[in-house]
Parts: C-alpha cells; structure tokens; sequence
C-alpha cells in the first residue's frame, strides 16, 4: 500500500515537473521570437502578460460564474452554531450602546 501511494506521488512530481520544463520551454520560444523586435525587458513583458491572461481570465469566469454565499452569512444562518448566538448578543450590545440615552448630570 505504501509502495502505490509512493509510486503515486513519484508519478505526480514527474508529471508536473513535465507540464513546468514544456511551460517553460514554451516561454522561452515565445521570448526568444519577441527579443528582436521589441528588445529584452519588452519580450519578457510581453511572454509574462501572454502566460499570465489565461489563468487569470479563467479565474475571473469562474468566480463570476458561480454565486457563492457569504461565509459569514452561512454561518450566522446555521441553527446549530453558537457563532450566531455570540454575534447576535454582541450586535444588540452595540445597538444598546449606540441607542441609549444619555443623561445630562446638572
């Protein structure tokens, strides 16, 4: 059992360490065709916002895809936590705090 899980993650590293060196071998083609043209810190540039626009667009759709609710909702709207018994004795000692009346003393 121990030698599977370490095969396993033997062959997990190895393929991430492939999917890394062809990433990376792609980078370095994609840089050296740009050098020419726009010089070094413009090839670089220009690599990184190519490499950088995919993952980061994916995010964006993703997270606008799927509404999520608020943790602090879903933990106030739980019956069993005592989260809401707290927040909800702490909101009405403010509310008590700010609604009283003070007293002038003369």
């Amino acid at each position: 059992m121990v030698a599977r899980a370490a095969a396993a993650l033997l062959g997990l590293l190895f393929l991430a360490s492939l999917i890394f060196v062809g990433v990376v071998c792609a980078a370095f083609a994609i840089d050296s065709a740009l050098v020419n043209a726009v010089g070094v810190a413009g090839a670089a540039a220009i690599t990184a916002l190519l490499f950088l626009a995919g993952p980061v667009l994916a995010l964006l759709i993703f997270a606008m895809r799927r509404p999520r609710e608020s943790l602090f909702m879903s933990m106030l709207s739980s019956g069993t936590s005592p989260l809401a018994a707290i927040l909800g004795a702490g909101a009405l000692g403010l509310a008590e705090a700010f609604l009283k009346k003070k007293r002038r003393r003369d």
